[in-house]
């Protein structure tokens, strides 16, 4: 089978789940035997661009000309069976899907955020979730500037939004779409979008080689540093929790200065900045739990696959995709969102019982295993591709 990867690589200076995401499902469906190509837009290109370049930039975002021309040489000459877009922000633009359906391919496009329902992409209005725009239309994005917290930035998002769903680029262009989680398909399905069409493949990780023994130490954070994020209420309930062992904080943003301000008086939290994802993944698998606080909807965290691999229960905001990736008391633990009282509680409580610590671990790697694991997850990737094929074939 001959498969078209399209994506637009995010900026290399703000680590991008995405990417690793592309990267990895190119090389595992190779290894399965597919003929694999890749036709990629970069948006580091930005920065040298020229000004008058840049200022056209909002109307490539809506309907990028060359965007669709990129993906359509690419298709006539490789010639694939089955075109696969991911992310086509903001170089390529929706008319990549377009392009591909009109080769005749079979079209498949995975979903790794909401911004075709959401000018923001994350369904987050002022660092909580705001669904107002869901099933709705992008108007009140504009009025609130949600991406970026400028009107104007979300302009022309909020036009790509309403242009695509006009000229029936989502409903007509696209085989099947794939959602890392169930809780991602069910806001979709809400916003009116064809189930049929949507279907569900976890997010993979590479087997580490290494699995945890025993219960760990400590506790780690893997994430950027945002407020979507939550982890000012992971340090607050640090302070309540007491816990004589190291928090390990790893990753880099924004709020880095102000997070490191708020920790200034707890002697057991580290701060390790940005690490290369080898060194990343050797602190956390010596951790008691993996710590994922966030605020907003999580698609499908790959830091949750990583650490269910090293055998790393994850203790999660019962909230979104997490209410689902993180099963409760078997491979890890919820708590409710922005309560540092009752993240406290769960910290305690995997600090003080070693044994369902260590078998949490376990039940974690068994789910990697049998689902998340790069076999599972490409033997499901391939079905989709055949559903695909025989959607297109039905069509023609």
């Amino acid at each position: 089978m001959k498969i078209l990867i399209a994506h637009n690589r995010y900026r290399s200076a703000q680590p991008s789940g995405e990417n690793a995401v592309v990267d990895d499902e190119a090389r595992l469906l190779a290894a399965h035997g597919c003929e694999v190509e890749l036709v990629q837009t970069h948006s580091d290109e930005i920065a040298g661009w020229p000004v008058r370049k840049k200022a056209a930039l909002p109307i490539r975002t809506v309907w990028s000309s060359e965007g669709r021309r990129v993906v359509a040489d690419a298709i006539e000459r490789f010639g694939p069976d089955v075109v696969h877009v991911h992310n086509t922000f903001p170089l390529l633009s929706p008319t990549a899907l377009r392009a591909a359906r009109t080769s005749g391919a079979a079209v498949v496009a995975t979903l790794h955020n909401f911004r075709p329902l959401c000018a923001g992409a994350t369904f987050t209005r002022d660092g909580k979730v705001c669904t107002s725009c869901l099933g709705h239309g992008p108007l009140q994005s504009v009025a609130h500037g949600c991406y970026r917290g400028s009107r104007l930035a979300t302009l022309p998002l909020a036009a790509m939004i309403s242009v695509h769903r006009l000229a029936g680029t989502w409903r007509n262009s696209v085989d099947r779409y794939v959602l890392p989680s169930e809780f991602a398909r069910s806001l979709y399905v809400e916003a009116g979008w064809a189930p049929e069409r949507l279907v569900v493949k976890a997010n993979t990780a590479p087997e580490p080689g290494v699995v945890r023994t025993g219960p760990g130490h400590g506790f780690v954070a893997l994430s950027r540093f945002s407020h979507e994020k939550g982890l000012d209420t992971l340090l607050d309930a640090w302070r309540r929790a007491d816990i004589d062992e190291p928090l390990t904080l790893i990753g880099a943003g924004d709020l880095e200065d102000e997070l490191r301000t708020r920790a200034r008086d707890l002697r057991t939290v580290q701060f390790t900045g940005q690490l290369p994802p080898r060194e990343a993944l050797e602190r956390l698998v010596t951790a008691r739990a993996l710590v994922v606080p966030s605020r907003w909807f999580e698609v499908f965290p790959r830091t949750v696959v990583e650490a269910y691999a090293l055998g790393v229960p994850v203790v999660a905001s019962r909230l979104g995709s997490l209410a689902d990736v993180v099963q409760d008391g078997v491979t890890g633990l919820h708590f409710e969102p922005e309560s540092p009282d009752a993240l406290a509680a769960s910290l305690r409580r995997l600090a003080s019982a070693d044994a369902f610590t260590a078998q949490l671990g376990r039940q974690a790697r068994r789910r990697y295993e049998d689902e998340l694991a790069p076999w599972p997850t490409t033997r499901r990737l391939l079905a989709i591709y055949g559903e695909a094929l025989a959607q297109a074939a039905s069509s023609a």
